[in-house]
């Protein structure tokens, strides 16, 4: 039987690096992305990059009829072995202006959309099986344009330790990634927020103020690289980590620090 082995938010910049890591590791992956488009742009490229066949699947992660769909598409082409929670949002709006539809939407796709795959692969999964979640440096620290962002994080965490201890008998593991500061979509959206409510950046490009940004949060003094993230999330998929479960790797430059 063929491994396969999901990955939601597969076009996005973290998702799209972490499907390029582990096509010599699989013989199939699911791509999920609610994004169709994108994601068939983008398909082709991963199907030449290693041994696995790369098939997208559009997927809305809130929605439990298209999760469980996504999880059957998976299991007909093989054992199910890994899954990775890397679709996520933010609005990057300040608590004091945020509405519950936009604190609901982020918590939709971040914590609901976790905690509906990763309760499908546990239904699913041919153990030996792993489960990585995406997390975020965010989820450990307070921000005014990442509360609601940053407190969905931190129950992502949350829920991969329940996921653990109830894999853990059969042989399915959970662990987190909380990634740093890294210049995908996400943060270029952050940093229009930041111009929006402080005038002294507004004027200053994108790639300025980011510099900025590393080198107050970063003790290392260079950004993250959406490979980075996704080397570490190879790691913990892999029997190099078969002792492994209900832990939080941080990949962050030390940023964990400050």
């Amino acid at each position: 039987m063929s491994d396969t082995a999901i990955v939601t938010g597969a076009s996005g910049g973290l998702g799209s690096a972490i499907v390029a890591r582990l096509v010599d590791d699989y013989d199939v992956i699911i791509a999920a992305d609610v994004r169709g488009e994108q994601l068939a742009a983008v398909t082709d490229e991963w199907s030449h990059a290693g041994r696995a066949r790369v098939l997208p699947v559009v997927c809305d992660v809130s929605s439990p009829g298209d999760v469980a769909a996504t999880v059957e598409a998976a299991v007909a082409e093989g054992d199910l072995k890994g899954l990775v929670n890397a679709a996520g949002v933010g609005t990057f709006i300040p608590l004091q202006t945020m509405t519950s539809e936009h604190w609901d939407r982020t918590f939709a796709i971040n914590v609901r959309g976790a905690f509906l795959m990763s309760q499908q692969f546990l239904a699913h999964a041919a153990p030996p099986a792993s489960i990585v979640h995406l997390s975020s440096v965010a989820a450990r620290s307070g921000n005014d344009l990442l509360t609601d962002y940053g407190s969905s994080k931190a129950a992502v965490i949350e829920l991969s330790h329940s996921v653990a201890r109830i894999g853990a008998p059969r042989g399915i593991r959970s662990n987190s990634v909380m990634p740093g500061v890294i210049y995908t979509d996400m943060w270029r959206t952050a940093i229009d927020a930041l111009k929006e409510l402080d005038p002294s950046v507004r004027d200053v490009p994108h790639e300025t103020v980011f510099a900025g940004m590393v080198a107050q949060l970063i003790p290392m003094g260079r950004p993250q690289e959406p490979q980075d993230v996704a080397e570490a999330v190879g790691f913990l998929l892999s029997d190099r980590a078969k002792n492994i479960t209900a832990q939080t790797l941080s990949v962050d430059g030390g940023a964990i620090l400050t």
